[in-house]
C-alpha cells in the first residue's frame, strides 16, 4: 500500500470511529507511524484528507451497492439487499460523522448530499417502479415522496437529538425505520415474497 493511501485508510478509521472534529493529524500521523511533515507531502490540511475519504468512502458504497443490485433477483430482494448494506455502513460509522460533516466540513457534505440526493434517489426509483410493475409494491402509492423519506430517515437516526445515543440502540433505530418504510408500500403479493426472504435467511 502506498504511503498516500495508508494515511487515508489510518484516517478514515480514525473518523468512522471517534468522528471528524476531534481527530488532529497529529492522531493520524499516530495512526499511521508517519511524521506530520510526510503527511503534508499528500495533504494540504485536515479538510483536503476529510473530503478525500467521503470521497472514497462513497465511491466504495456505491460500488458495493450496484453489485448488490445486479444480483437482485426481483424488487423485494433488492430493497432488501441495500438495506442490509446501508446497515452494515451506518453500524461502522460513528454517528457524530454526520454531524461533524454538515457543521464543519460543507465540501465533503456536498459530496454526501450528491450520493443520498442523485444516486441513492435514482436506485430507490428504479426498485420501486419494478416492484409496482411486479405487483409487490403498492401502485397508488407517490413513489417520489416515499423514496425521499426512506432516504432521509437514514439521515435521521443519525440524529443524536432526536434519537438520543443512551436511550436508542442506533442498529434498532435503522431495522425499526426499514420495516415500518416497506410496510407501508408491500402488497399482500410483496409481503409474502418479503417473508419468504426473511426465513430463507434465517434458515441459511
Amino acid at each position: 500500500m502506498s504511503t498516500e493511501k495508508n494515511i487515508l485508510e489510518g484516517a478514515k478509521n480514525l473518523f468512522m470511529q471517534f468522528g471528524l472534529k476531534s481527530i488532529t493529524m497529529d492522531d493520524i500521523a499516530r495512526k499511521v507511524g508517519v511524521s506530520k511533515k510526510t503527511i503534508y507531502q499528500f495533504f494540504s490540511d485536515k479538510n483536503s484528507i476529510v473530503f478525500k475519504s467521503v470521497h472514497e468512502h462513497f465511491s466504495d458504497h456505491r460500488k458495493e451497492i450496484e453489485n448488490v443490485l445486479s444480483n437482485s433477483k426481483d424488487a423485494i430482494e433488492a430493497i432488501y439487499n441495500m438495506s442490509k448494506c446501508m446497515k452494515v455502513q451506518v453500524e461502522a460509522i460513528n454517528p457524530t460523522v454526520l454531524y461533524d460533516l454538515q457543521r464543519y466540513f460543507p465540501k465533503a457534505y456536498k459530496r454526501f448530499l450528491d450520493f443520498k440526493n442523485t444516486f441513492m434517489k435514482e436506485r430507490m426509483t428504479r426498485i420501486i417502479e419494478d416492484g409496482i410493475a411486479a405487483g409487490y409494491f403498492r401502485k397508488e402509492i407517490n413513489s417520489e415522496i416515499l423514496i425521499i423519506q426512506r432516504i432521509e430517515q437514514v439521515q435521521l437516526a443519525f440524529n443524536n437529538e432526536i434519537y438520543p445515543r443512551d436511550k436508542f440502540d442506533f442498529k434498532e433505530i435503522h431495522e425499526q425505520l426499514f420495516d415500518h418504510f416497506l410496510h407501508g408500500i408491500l402488497t399482500e403479493k410483496g409481503k409474502e415474497k418479503y417473508n419468504q426472504y426473511l426465513n430463507e435467511e434465517q434458515d441459511a
